[in-house]
């Protein structure tokens, strides 16, 4: 089971900056996940919320500021500052990290959009640059790079653009999903994404089917366990060494 660490090493940093993503690689993680937004001049960005509010010192949307202004704003600590990433950076970051056998991997959200004219297909294409730009839009170091989006459209659009960008399918929580999941778009995607609580609510959906299932987000023993048991090939934690201790604690465990 490989550990993904959910959005950096966020258990230990502050969430999507490149020092949780250092940390990330510190501790040995097998990937790293990130959710990414376009800023208004057209900048792919690594922020999960749709305004700076919670994770920055400024406040407004995204969507709405050109990343010079983006800059401005404090995602780290006050005792050691950073800015928001750009798509670039991380995808930079990764492709030279780790040596040897180790080579993380990187899951890349796109952000469902509320907007027509953010479902234009702009973020995806912008995605799309930036991996052509970084050296990773084909060949053995796209093997290390996923799309994860619980935007089927998304999902689709970026497919056309570049097939050869493993892309997995998250499915969202909901309150009749056990009734409604038999509607939800099928065959967008070569991998499902689940969360802890809909994967042990239905595992089912699991039993035959790990080797091609991420889960978000486990941080208890008990969930990561139980992921193992079931052949779950990515696990999304806030806390990877944690995970891998527990891992690898149950090696040989029935």
């Amino acid at each position: 089971m490989k550990i993904i660490a959910h959005r950096g090493a966020s258990g230990y940093r502050p969430e999507l900056t490149l020092d949780a993503y250092e940390h990330a690689v510190e501790l040995g993680a097998d990937g790293v996940e990130c959710d990414i937004r376009l800023t208004a001049d057209g900048v792919p960005v690594v922020i999960h919320d749709a305004t700076v509010d919670r994770t920055s010192d400024g406040t407004g949307a995204v969507a709405d500021m050109p990343l010079a202004q983006l800059w401005e704003f404090n995602v780290g600590t006050a005792g050691r500052p950073q800015r928001i990433l750009t798509l670039r950076e991380l995808l930079e970051f990764i492709r030279d990290a780790g040596s040897g056998e180790y080579r993380p991997e990187l899951f890349v959200e796109t952000k469902r959009l509320g907007s027509v004219r953010e479902r234009d297909g702009r973020l995806e294409a912008a995605m799309n640059r930036e991996l052509h730009a970084a050296g990773m839009a084909d060949g053995e170091l796209a093997d290390r790079v996923h799309l994860i989006s619980f935007d089927h459209g998304s999902l689709a659009r970026f497919a056309a653009l570049n097939p050869g960008i493993h892309r997995i399918h998250l499915h969202k929580e909901y309150l009749l999903w056990r009734l409604l999941k038999r509607w939800e778009p099928a065959g967008v995607a070569p991998s499902q994404g689940l969360s802890v609580h809909r994967a042990r609510e239905a595992p089912q959906d699991v039993v035959g089917a790990g080797d091609r299932t991420y889960v978000f987000t486990a941080n208890r023993d008990d969930d990561l366990l139980w992921l193992r048991r079931h052949g779950v090939r990515w696990v999304a934690t806030d806390y990877p060494d944690r995970a891998r201790r527990v891992v690898g604690d149950a090696v040989g465990l029935p």
